[in-house]
């Protein structure tokens, strides 16, 4: 978790939690319960009856872990398991069966951070997405309604959360009673509209250990019978009371929190209101402390290192946990109680989660503006089939990744007709519009600095079936305006899109490797099409486009020719197609991709008429090994109709990775070849939690040329240059610091923020 997402989590506990402070003395409401009937200990045992409460506390968490391998060395029995946060989900695993070496190489070896990212990955997003994200890397997402500023409920909608939920419990239907599991069980939240404890004890398993885990104000709360839930910490991270209404003879409960910092620790703002915020958790935990008799057992290990975002540092906490069990039950009245019945603690592993499970009916509650054939369509289940959790995750992922929905539940149900898969599907609701950002800087510190800010609108489903309008504006160096509406037809995977550009550009004017100038540019454009999405990763799009333009070529030439402005026009017909793997746009650890444009046009200005075809195609692909990663890059442009006089038909090389050491864009003609290979190795992996930001070191060797006739081309003349380079996965984007040469003896410095390929 990043150093802003843990300030805002404490800040919204801190928040959260003062008006609770009056109430930390007072029992916490257990709707739908008489607590003095209540009990849930086995029947017949002819012993006490022990019940096992663990603590909320994050990464912490795993403390628990050690201490029921303490537990099971020494034979401790366990009747009953209640938790709160991640000592719910702790005691969920245990008590739906798994054993606790299957749950310390769970916790071990999970990706925790995951949890904290609702992003499923580049490669699963529709391409329609990558582009927009890749072009706009500031993704924050801001509801715009074009008066005010929205934000989400929580900063994140808990889309990871619930997959790392899933794929460590496993494929179980809804319970009637979580009294139904191995070991009696329930978890506790809080209702964050009253502060009230609620008791979670049937359902979905899987989404009862969610909803104990959701952190006000970090994770997106979950709406459950009629409340809306998050972490129980706030109204009870110790829930012994909650044990002992289940009729628990002794209790063994174990508290993680995080101990008071001293002064020398106290070097932030954000530490001081993490401090504070323990202090009023402190208050319900001590209450519940209080409820212990001089026979219950409670173990407090000492936790060093081990914060409540650790997730990376879990592991350190384990072995703490097994100590201090084992120190407490020393001489104690639980430890005689184990010796004297024999028993084991082991749950028996007769309640397995389903690898595969028949699905007989699909219902779907559908909250929101997309149709609900669209909705099931993208999802890509089938009444009738067999799935596994893995399979129902991927179609969760298909349409949770088209961009418009928070979150997406499901849970299995048994039913009259057989089991039933409940997808649960809600829209964002701070949209429907939203506003992302982009920075870009270049600068070769001697011919070539440019930079750009700019901001995109989109617009989500305007249609039920994922209609868009996506709009971005550019200012800088060059200014850009840019309009799409993009527009499904029906049910289906054709769509038509319109699009209306504007744009105002500078470039060098080069004759013989010698910059003449500037050439200032303004054109407006359209491109009307009709489109097919044959995956997610493969798109194709035939259009007419339009441009209509104005260019001012350098005084220079401009003196020489006797002309100060020449108005030009262009159209045609364009086909574009692409296919795109890649988990990144600039740093890839896997996949490719190939962009190809074959645009067939009339070109004219001043006295020119005529008609051109071009292609333009270029390849990215990716291998790697552990921190090694190693890019090839491809470029193939080329006018095919060899008419030397056509000056709207002409390509550039030259610049950063792209003949490193030349400067930008002063290569020029009707036909560019160029091929690069760039490696690079992740040299720290920038690990801030939820947000990894890794720094790379890299080198590039590149060859490539522009020629204007194509009788010229000769592959004897490529030009060869390379570049070393450090890499930062900035969070405005991708960045570089590097150093270029060519073997034209040209070399440049470089500063570079943003998209190279």
């Amino acid at each position: 978790m990043s150093k802003p997402m843990l300030s805002a989590l404490v800040t919204y506990c801190l928040l959260g939690l003062l008006p609770l402070q009056g109430m930390a003395q007072a029992t916490p409401t257990l709707p739908g319960s008489n607590r003095s009937s209540e009990n849930r200990c086995p029947p017949n045992l002819n012993r006490p009856c022990v019940a096992l409460v663990l603590g909320g506390g994050g990464a912490r968490g795993a403390a628990h872990i050690g201490v029921i391998e303490a537990l099971e060395a020494q034979h401790v029995p366990i009747d009953i398991i209640v938790g709160t946060s991640i000592g719910a989900f702790v005691g969920g695993l245990y008590a739906s069966g798994k054993s606790i070496d299957e749950i310390h190489a769970l916790f071990t070896e999970s990706d925790w951070n995951s949890a904290y990212r609702d992003s499923i990955g580049r490669s699963a997003t529709p391409n329609r997405r990558k582009r927009q994200i890749d072009e706009f890397a500031l993704q924050l997402d801001l509801g715009f309604d074009g008066r005010r500023i929205s934000l989400p409920l929580g900063l994140i909608q808990g889309q990871g959360m619930k997959a790392l939920v899933d794929s460590m419990l496993g494929l179980f239907p809804q319970f009637p009673s979580f009294d139904d599991l191995v070991v009696p069980f329930k978890a506790v939240a809080a209702d964050i509209e009253t502060g009230e404890a609620v008791v979670l004890d049937k359902g979905d398993l899987a989404t009862a250990l969610q909803i104990s885990m959701s952190v006000p104000g970090i994770l997106r709360p979950i709406e459950y019978e009629g409340r809306i839930l998050v972490d129980g910490g706030i109204a009870n991270n110790l829930p012994v009371d909650v044990a002992k209404s289940m009729g628990a003879d002794l209790v063994i409960a174990v508290d993680i929190g995080s101990p008071p910092v001293d002064r020398a620790g106290l070097q932030s703002g954000v530490t001081v209101l993490r401090q504070l915020t323990g202090f009023l958790t402190r208050d319900n935990v001590n209450y519940q402390k209080s409820l212990l008799s001089d026979a219950d057992l409670l173990i407090e290990p000492r936790i060093n290192n081990v914060t409540l975002t650790s997730f990376n540092r879990m592991a350190e906490a384990i072995p703490p946990g097994f100590a201090a069990a084992t120190s407490a039950l020393q001489g104690s009245t639980i430890q005689q109680l184990a010796v004297s019945v024999n028993a084991t603690s082991m749950p028996d592993t007769s309640l397995q989660p389903l690898p595969k499970a028949a699905i007989d009916e699909i219902v779907l509650q559908n909250n929101s503006r997309l149709a609900d054939d669209y909705v099931l369509r993208r999802l890509g289940l089938v009444a009738g089939s067999e799935y596994s959790s893995a399979a129902i995750q991927r179609g969760v992922n298909r349409l949770y990744g088209q961009g418009s929905i928070a979150r997406v539940s499901t849970s299995l149900r048994e039913t009259e007709l057989g089991n039933a898969l409940l997808v649960d599907v809600n829209e964002k609701e701070w949209g429907p519009g939203y506003l992302n950002f982009k920075m870009e800087l270049e600068d070769d510190f001697s011919t070539f600095s440019r930079y750009q800010l700019g901001a995109s609108y989109r617009y989500t489903n305007l249609s039920p079936y994922n209609a868009e309008w996506f709009s971005s504006v550019q200012i800088g160096t060059e200014k850009f305006i840019d309009s799409n509406l993009y527009w499904p037809l029906g049910n289906t995977d054709y769509f038509l899109s319109a699009t209306a550009s504007y744009a105002d550009e500078n470039y060098a004017y080069v004759s013989d490797r010698a910059s003449l100038g500037e050439v200032k540019s303004k054109r407006l454009g359209s491109l009307v099409g009709v489109g097919w999405n044959l995956s997610d990763r493969l798109d194709l799009l035939l259009g007419a486009n339009v441009i209509d333009g104005n260019a001012k070529p350098p005084r220079i030439i401009a003196d020489l020719i006797g002309i100060d402005s020449i108005d030009f026009k262009q159209s045609g017909a364009v086909l574009q197609a692409n296919f795109d793997s890649l988990d990144h746009a600039t740093f890839p650890t896997e996949g490719w991709r190939l962009s190809t444009e074959i645009l067939r046009s009339k070109d004219r200005y001043l006295d020119f008429n005529d008609y051109s075809t071009t292609i333009d195609a270029e390849y990215n692909g990716v291998i790697s090994r552990g921190r090694h990663n190693l890019r090839g890059r491809v470029r193939y442009q080329s006018y095919l109709n060899n008419n030397p006089e056509s000056l709207l038909s002409s390509f550039q090389l030259g610049g950063f990775l792209s003949l490193s050491g030349i400067s930008k864009d002063t290569l020029s003609g009707k036909h560019v070849r160029f091929f690069s290979g760039v490696y690079t190795y992740e040299l720290a992996a920038g690990d801030f939690g939820a947000i990894q930001l890794p720094l790379f070191i890299g080198a590039s060797l590149e060859a490539g040329n522009a020629w204007v006739d194509k009788d010229d081309i000769d592959y004897g003349d490529l030009i060869t240059a390379g570049s070393a380079f450090v890499g930062w996965k900035s969070p405005l984007g991708p960045a570089y610091l590097g150093y270029g040469r060519s073997d034209t003896h040209e070399s440049s410095l470089y500063l570079f923020l943003g998209v190279t390929f």
